[in-house]
Parts: structure tokens; C-alpha cells; sequence
């Protein structure tokens, strides 16, 4: 935005804002809230539009692959390699006594080379868990599947063929293979040939100066730019240094070690192979060549794609908008890209893989003039791109407008600690661009993607806390609070190889041996904390053994909602928009209107709103009525009362209904209702909670977003009535319960609360009492008020931003915080976006003091329109501009008309005869007649015959006027 000066938002003329810089640094502060807000002003005053497809009907799930006890094994033996290729790489470089002088680019080459290998582990460890849904879906009947990643690892196949054709003396063509080739193979091939220190490194070069345009000043300066200049002649013409044989064996014992490593083949191909063939799967990629299995003989043969040009392998393709004149050599690849597209939308193949090639200028959705429209879409994201528009262009492949079905997005993740770095970059990116362009971070994409953006500053700020507690010696203390239970599931998961831990009940000690695995682990890869980057961090764990990498991940996630908790606390957490969430959203009165912009187009407005927390005993059995009814339609929970009683007795999980606590708190017994939590398994169904966790609401805060476990709940509450009990006792001859139309069932349900009061009385006398007394807006008879005041500046605001700040400055500090809000109204609907503001007294007699001030401020400094001189008008331009166009009728015309005038002066024409009148061209039919007859002579020679008739029809020609022609043939 910051070529966007007439935008007006920031300049001279502005009092808070006079830069760019400052402007920036002011929404940088606020976090992505603050974006969002900037867009919706935009919007309002008409500066910004940003017109995309809603993600209405698309359904977002994020599947997360737990790895098999068979790729951990080959995961830990990839880390062992790895580690064991940095030691000897050091080594090396001790041996050549080049410690201190270690090249710049090996380091960075090896953890390059470090970070795409797990990134390409990690996409291989989804291929089983995608094939199967992907199997799932297609066995129904109605869905079509699409398969989304970035990289074809192209490159790293083709060192990996090319080093089996030379071994065995044979083209690519012809070779036949047992299995699919690895591209992970392939990179760790590549950093052991290209970077592998076997020789010492040639001196460097010195640095040349530049001749001085004015000449060298002395002649000491001529003399040391030609020494200089001869000596770098002369390093360039030295032979390279000679292998030093003692490492050459290093590198060939390494480059045999990886033969022994069961790596996992190159996923896009595995995927074709798996999922049917290239009969079944159309690829969408720009890759020349790819390995296939012979149906006939099993074996896997190298198939190059059509388009591929051996002689020109690095020709530019047009992906899929390829211009119409063009070569065949250039455009085979996108036109067999296009062939597969119209496969897929046909029916004649059920799955699509695409990648970046094929992310723009294709539409893959559920299209109603296509033969596959009754067939939804179901996207798989296997590999995230670092842009997040590039990964919102291939998620736009499957929704588009003319859709029959909106489609299903399933971003695949592994439970590894280290691919969260890919998912943290693009999630930051893409709640950035949604807040941009649609002002709610959720709109690039229809969903929420903040659980995996941890780069922050929060983010370092709990690596540091990290960093600081493993560096300890011994560190004997975790980083976060819930850091001991993190520790005792890594002991009781893992086997830890020492006499300390295995004396049963020490935990103290068992616990400082899991801190020390995973300060090992950092010292490993490398981190320590001097180097608090978040991304590095990352990048480093994903090199770690599994347990170890999900020990270290855990210990920062969890301090890193420690460090989140705090900043909410002291109101310094304000990085996205809060939605708030009550029984009763209501407005207290009209907004007022207490400032507006600089050119007075958008008014900045108060809003109080009142929240109501509290659920009373009518809407709370109503509530468990339709949930039961709800549960009742799915064949699987239709028994779940007895799932409860039955199933679930052997862990001691709590039952669903009302509880009371077992001793007075705060001088009364509270009562609440506890529900067991309900999750959505993979085949969409229902299913109760196997840890037992409970959701809780009370009469005075509703429903509590944190769940209970099951042991807590029956330590400190003991169970009043079941909700078995009243439900079965309205069960048998009850139409709320078996799904009658909606007035008879609301009716019904109506008549269901009046009988449980009747049959509960004293249940439903206790839950009133808390409703009731809690009416208030403080802590009454031990009860949390469920009534609350909420202010909200609505509106244009970024222009009364700095007032804002300056006026909470005297408050706590909890309530200095300026969080963006969202609320929905109850009843309307209506959705509010605004800044949070305290309504005290005394903070908004401070606040419109300073919005007097501010509004003299802009007063003077409003930017005014500046009085110009009107430049003169070109005479050109204006007869350019008044001259009617020139068309091909019209410029012929005119050029016919002057010949036709020259004819009539220099010959009279003779009438028509009345037997040519039935001729098209009679005037000119007669008048060529008349005339060649008079010109032609009596006795003619052959060849002067022949010259006359050219003659004449020359002079056909030269009568018949184009504009004629063009008149007679429209």
C-alpha cells in the first residue's frame, strides 16, 4: 500500500499518521485486527474492493496423520543418518585443519538440503492415510477426488535414474525397475557428491578495485591494481587441489549407506500407482517424465510425458493459458495437460493431481455443464506452498462459481512437531491476506487457520524461555507450567536408558533425564540460544528422532500458551479479532456518534451492548431435548444413554445430567449441568469422548468453552438427576423425541419443561434461585454475574487510533488493552466489528477531551484541494479526436469515387442495351463492350490477341469499384 499516497490515509496533511512508516508500524502493533479494520473502512468509504467466491458450503478439516510404528523406524534411521554425515563432514574439515575456515556455503548447503529431505519425508509419511480416504470416496460413488501438492521432485528423479543408467549401461528408456525410486535418496545423493569436503579448497581470489574514472592518483595505486590483477590471473589458471584419498573413501562409504535406507519412493508416483494407473488418475504437472508399472510384466518402466523434448528440457511452458500461434515443441506439455483436464471433467478418470504448474487458469470444480457435476469434490493439500496466494490459487482449482457442490478441503498435517514450520508460514500469510481483502482473517480461505501461526513474537518469546530452561546444568525445571505431565507421557512413552530412571518412583530424576534428551536433542541439531528464530527452530527439531522432536514441540507449544495466557492477562495479547459469545447479545440504546473522519464521509460511533451469559432452566432442558433428538437420527448414538451406562464404566466416566458441589463454596452449593463431550469421527459420525471430558453450563455463565475431566467432576460435584432419567421418562409417548413437524415439536418440547418441573421441582427451584440472583452486574451471594456492559467504538476509527491509546493510559493494565471485537447481534443478526473500549466514567470524559483536541487538529491540517491551471488544449488531439474513424468501406469508397470522376471526363459512356439489363454489373458489362470494340483493331496477330484480352480484362477490372463489390455483397 505504501505507492497508495492519494488514498489519503497517511501523508502531511494527517496529524498521526505524516508517513507510511508510521502508519505501518501502528497496524504491525495491532496485529491482524487492526488489517481487518483497516479493510472495512476502506470498504465503507468506497477506496476498496476485493471481490471473491464465499466459502459458503465448503466444508475444511484438518487431518492429522500419526505415524505407523514402520516409519518411525525409517524416520529415526534418516536422523541417524543425517547426524552421522554432520559429524563426519566436521571430521573432514578437523582433518584438513580447516575448522576455522569452514566454507560459508557448506553449513548452509547441508541444512538446505537437511530441510527439504523431512519436508519430503513428511509428504510421504500422508500417501497411506490419503489413498485410503481417497479410496473411501470414490467407492460411493458421488466424489471426485483432487490431490494438491507443489513440488513433482523432478530433479532429484532425474540424478536418481541417471545414476542407475550409468551403472548399468543402459538408457532410461529401456531400464526396467523392481520399485518406484526415491526422491529422498536423490537429495542426500546430491549434498554428499556436490558438497562433501575431499580436497582442500583453492586460495580465493583477492578483490580487484575498480579503475577510477579520473585515473589511478599515484603510482603505487597503478602498481598494487596490476599485482592484484596477476594474481588472481594467476590462481585461475591453477588445476584444482587433488583428492585427498583417506576422505574420497569417507564420501563412498556414505553414498553406500544410503542403499541400506528403506526410503519411501517419490509420492507422486506413488500415488499413481496406488490409486490406478494413469487410466484412473490424470496428472496436472509440468514434468517430463515419470516412472509407471507395466501392467503385463509388474516391472516399472520410465515413461516420458507428451511434450517432453530431450533437446530442449528448460523451455518455458505456458502452463495452462498457452497463446494460440505457437509451437508444437513448446505447448505438447500444456496441451496434454488440458487432454487430462477434460479427462477428469468428463468422468473418464476420477482423480486429479495438480501442482504449482497447474494451480492457475484450470477449473477442476463440480461444473453444471460437465458430465461429472453430480460428483463433489473432495481437495486434498498434501504439501503447503510458502505463499499463502499460492496456496489459496490451488485451493481455488475445486471452488468456483457454476458449481454444482461446494467441495471438501482436507489439509493433511503429520503429528510431527517440525512440518508445523510449513503450515505456521502459510497460516501467518493467509489470516494476513484474508484481513487485507476481506477484512476477517478467516475469508482467504473460509476457515481458521491461527492454530498453526506460532511465528510471532509470542512465539519467541517462549522459544527463549525454552531455550533458557534446557541450557540449564542440569536443567531440573520445565519451561512451562503444564510442562510435567509433558514430561511424564515422554517417560511412560519412551525408554530412556539410565539406572536413575529406572527406579520406580523417582520422579524428579526421571523427569531431569527427560529434560536432558531434549537439550541433547537441540545440541544435535545445532540450536542454542543465541538464535531465538522461531522458523530455524523449526526447521532444526524436523531432524530430531521422533520421540525427542515430539518432546521439544511439546515443551514449546505449552510454554507458548503460557506466554499467551500472560499477554491476555496484562492485556498485551491483541493479535487477531475475539469473537464474543453470550446467551443474549442485545444493543443498550442507539449509537453515538463521537467523531468523524477527516473529510466528515464516515461517522465514528459508541456502541454499548449488553451481554447476557446465563441460560435459565426452560432453554437448558430445551437444549437437552434437541440434543438427544439430534443424536437420535444417527444409528450409532441412538442407544448412547446406554452407551454411557454401559460402555464406559470400566474408565469412571461421568454421566450426563445435573450435578451439584458437594460443599458449600462462597456460602452456597452451585448446580450446574454437565454433558459429555461428543466428537466427529472420520466417517462423520458421532462418538462420545474416550477421555471422559465433560462440557459444563451453569445457570449464571452458560456454557463453560473449557471441558472438565471426569475425575475432577466427581471429586468436587455429586450427580442430582441423570438426564437418562427425565428423558426416558419422556421418552415413550413424547413427540418431541421421535421428529414430528416443527410446530408440533416446539409445542411438545414446550409441554416437556412443564412436566419436568412437576416431576423435579426442587431441581428446577435451586437452578432459578442462581438465574435470578446473579440479575446483576457484580458477584452476588457467591455467584458470578451473568450480566455484563460491553463499549464499542464502531465506524471509521483508525483515525482516532492514537486517541484511543492515550486514553487508557491511566487504567489498569489489564484494561488497557484495545482488542478488535466482533459480536453478533441476537435476534437480527447483525454483526458488529469494533474496538473494545471500557465504559468508566472517567475513561470516556478523558476520551472526549482528546477527541476535541483531535478534531482541532484535523481541522487545520484537512487536506485541502489544490487550485491548478487548466493545461491548453492540443489542436492535434482535438481534430484526431473529431475526424470520424476510417473503415475499410469507407476508405475505398473514397479512392473508387476519384476514379470514377477521372472515367466520366475522359470517355462518354454509351446506355445500356435493353438485353444486358438482366446482368449483375450492366453499366459496366456495356461500357467494357462498347469500349473494346472501338479500341480492338480488324486484323490482330496471336500475339496481339492475347494482349488485347488481357487488356480487357484489365479494364474489367479497373470499373468495378471495390466499394460496389462490398455494397452489392452486404
Amino acid at each position: 500500500m505504501a505507492y497508495a499516497t492519494r488514498l489519503g490515509l497517511w501523508g502531511s496533511h494527517h496529524t498521526h499518521y505524516p508517513t507510511f512508516d508510521t502508519f505501518q508500524s501502528v497496524l504491525e502493533k495491532r496485529g491482524v485486527g487492526a488489517m481487518e479494520m483497516l479493510a472495512l473502512e476502506m470498504k465503507r468509504k468506497g477506496m476498496f474492493i476485493a471481490r471473491t467466491l464465499s466459502w459458503d458450503g465448503a466444508r475444511f478439516d484438518t487431518v492429522t496423520v500419526h505415524l505407523t510404528s514402520r516409519q518411525v523406524m525409517k524416520y529415526n534411521y534418516a536422523v541417524k543418518w543425517w547426524n552421522n554425515l554432520k559429524v563426519m563432514i566436521q571430521s573432514s574439515l578437523d582433518f584438513m585443519n580447516l575448522t576455522h575456515s569452514t566454507p560459508k556455503t557448506l553449513w548452509r548447503a547441508y541444512w538446505s538440503a537437511h530441510q527439504r529431505f523431512f519436508r519430503e519425508m513428511c509428504i510421504c509419511a500422508k500417501i497411506d492415510e490419503v489413498v485410503k480416504q481417497a479410496k473411501e470416496y470414490l467407492k460411493k460413488g458421488d466424489h471426485a477426488v483432487i490431490i494438491g501438492l507443489q513440488s513433482t521432485g523432478e530433479a532429484g528423479l532425474d540424478v536418481a535414474m541417471q545414476d542407475i543408467c550409468q551403472e548399468m549401461n543402459t538408457s532410461m528408456e529401456d531400464l526396467e525397475l523392481p520399485s518406484l525410486v526415491s526422491t529422498c535418496a536423490s537429495i542426500m545423493t546430491n549434498i554428499v557428491r556436490n558438497h562433501f569436503p575431499v580436497a582442500l579448497p583453492p586460495p580465493e581470489e583477492p578483490k580487484i578495485p575498480p579503475i577510477p574514472p579520473n585515473g589511478f592518483g599515484t603510482e603505487f595505486d597503478r602498481a598494487e591494481y596490476l599485482r592484484l590483477t596477476a594474481l588472481a590471473g594467476r590462481i585461475k589458471s591453477m588445476p584444482p587441489p587433488a583428492p585427498i584419498p583417506e576422505l574420497v573413501e569417507r564420501r563412498n562409504i556414505i553414498l553406500a549407506s544410503i542403499q541400506n535406507l528403506d526410503l519411501p519412493p517419490n509420492p507422486l508416483d506413488d500415488i499413481i500407482d496406488r490409486l490406478g494407473g494413469v487410466e484412473n488418475v490424470a496428472e496436472l504437472t509440468g514434468r517430463s517424465g515419470r516412472i509407471l508399472r507395466n501392467a503385463q510384466t509388474g516391472k516399472y518402466h520410465y515413461v516420458k510425458r507428451l511434450g517432453a523434448n530431450s533437446k530442449h528440457p528448460s523451455k518455458k511452458t505456458y502452463g495452462l493459458s498457452m497463446p494460440i500461434h505457437s509451437s508444437s515443441d513448446d505447448d505438447d506439455m500444456d496441451r496434454e495437460n488440458i487432454v487430462e483436464k477434460k479427462r477428469f471433467m468428463n468422468g473418464f478418470k476420477s482423480v486429479s493431481i495438480i501442482s504449482d504448474a497447474a494451480s492457475t487458469g484450470i477449473s477442476l470444480h463440480a461444473d453444471s455443464r460437465c458430465k461429472t457435476s453430480h460428483k463433489r469434490r473432495v481437495h486434498f493439500t498434501i504439501e503447503l506452498p510458502w505463499a499463502a496466494d499460492k496456496a489459496i490459487q490451488q485451493l481455488g482449482r475445486s471452488h468456483r462459481s457454476g458449481q454444482a457442490s461446494a467441495p471438501i478441503y482436507k489439509m493433511v498435517v503429520t503429528s510431527l512437531g517440525g512440518e508445523r514450520r510449513f503450515a505456521a508460514a502459510v497460516s501467518k500469510r493467509m489470516a494476513n491476506l484474508g484481513a487485507l481483502t476481506k477484512g476477517d482473517r478467516r475469508a482467504a480461505t473460509g476457515t481458521d487457520l491461527s492454530q498453526f501461526d506460532i511465528d510471532s513474537i509470542f512465539g519467541r518469546r517462549a522459544l527463549t524461555r525454552v531455550y533458557t530452561c534446557l541450557r540449564q546444568s542440569p536443567p531440573i525445571m520445565a519451561p512451562s507450567r503444564n510442562g510435567n505431565a509433558i514430561l511424564d507421557s515422554f517417560i511412560a512413552a519412551a525408554t530412556i536408558t539410565s539406572n536413575s530412571v529406572d527406579k520406580p518412583g523417582d520422579k524428579t530424576v526421571q523427569r531431569m533425564s527427560a529434560l536432558l534428551a531434549a537439550s541433547d536433542g537441540l545440541e544435535e541439531v545445532g540450536l542454542n540460544d543465541r538464535d531465538a528464530s522461531v522458523k530455524v527452530f523449526l526447521n532444526r527439531i524436523a531432524g530430531l528422532y521422533v520421540s525427542r522432536q515430539n518432546l521439544v514441540f511439546s515443551l514449546f507449544m505449552s510454554t507458548l500458551d503460557d506466554v499467551i495466557a500472560d499477554a491476555k492477562a496484562t492485556g498485551e495479547f491483541e493479535g487477531s479479532v475475539e469473537d464474543v459469545k453470550a446467551t443474549n447479545i442485545a444493543l443498550q440504546g442507539s449509537p453515538e456518534i463521537i467523531a468523524t473522519d477527516g473529510d466528515g464521509s464516515q461517522p465514528t460511533m459508541l456502541t454499548k451492548i449488553k451481554l447476557d451469559r446465563g441460560i435459565s432452566f426452560d432453554d437448558m432442558v430445551k437444549t437437552m431435548i434437541r440434543d438427544e433428538a439430534a443424536n437420535a437420527k444417527d444409528h450409532k448414538n441412538k442407544n448412547a444413554l446406554e452407551e454411557e451406562d454401559g460402555n464406559v464404566k470400566s474408565i469412571q466416566c461421568a454421566k450426563t445430567g445435573f450435578y451439584i458441589s458437594k460443599r458449600k463454596i462462597a456460602g452456597r452449593f452451585l448446580i450446574m449441568y454437565a454433558k459429555r463431550k461428543v466428537n466427529l469421527s472420520k466417517d462423520s459420525q458421532l462418538h462420545l469422548d474416550p477421555l471422559g471430558l465433560m462440557i459444563i453450563t451453569r445457570p449464571n455463565t452458560g456454557k463453560n468453552p473449557c471441558e472438565m475431566r471426569s475425575r475432577d467432576l466427581l471429586y468436587k460435584y455429586q450427580l442430582i438427576v441423570p438426564s437418562s432419567f427425565l428423558l426416558k421418562h419422556l421418552y415413550d409417548n413424547n413427540a418431541s423425541l421421535k421428529g414430528d413437524e416443527n410446530g408440533t415439536k416446539e409445542k411438545s418440547i414446550t409441554d416437556d419443561v412443564g412436566k419436568i418441573r412437576e416431576h423435579k421441582p426442587k431441581l428446577c427451584k435451586m437452578w432459578d434461585k442462581a438465574y435470578d440472583e446473579s440479575n446483576c452486574l457484580e458477584h452476588n451471594a457467591g455467584l458470578a454475574p451473568r450480566i455484563s456492559y460491553m463499549g464499542l467504538i464502531t465506524g471509521a476509527v483508525l483515525h482516532i487510533l492514537p486517541v484511543l491509546e492515550k486514553a487508557v493510559l491511566f487504567l489498569r493494565h489489564s484494561q488497557r488493552s484495545l482488542r478488535v471485537i466482533r459480536v453478533e447481534l441476537t435476534g437480527s443478526g447483525q454483526r458488529l466489528v469494533g474496538i473494545r473500549f471500557p465504559l468508566e466514567a472517567e475513561a470516556l470524559a478523558k476520551f472526549k477531551i482528546l477527541l476535541n483536541q483531535n478534531a482541532l487538529s484535523l481541522k487545520r491540517n484537512t487536506l485541502s484541494f489544490i487550485d491548478e491551471q487548466c493545461i491548453p488544449i492540443d489542436e492535434k488531439a482535438v481534430a484526431w479526436t473529431t475526424t470520424p474513424q476510417k473503415t475499410m468501406k469507407s476508405y475505398f469508397g473514397i479512392a473508387s469515387s476519384s476514379k470514377q470522376s477521372l472515367n466520366n471526363n475522359s470517355m462518354k459512356r454509351k446506355e445500356p442495351s435493353p438485353d444486358s439489363l438482366h446482368s449483375p454489373f450492366v453499366a459496366t458489362k456495356s461500357l467494357n463492350t462498347s469500349f473494346n470494340k472501338r479500341r480492338e483493331p480488324s486484323h490482330v496477330s496471336p500475339h496481339s490477341s492475347i494482349v488485347a484480352r488481357d487488356r480487357k480484362k484489365v479494364k474489367i477490372t479497373q470499373t468495378k469499384s471495390i466499394a460496389s463489390f462490398f455494397s452489392k455483397k452486404t
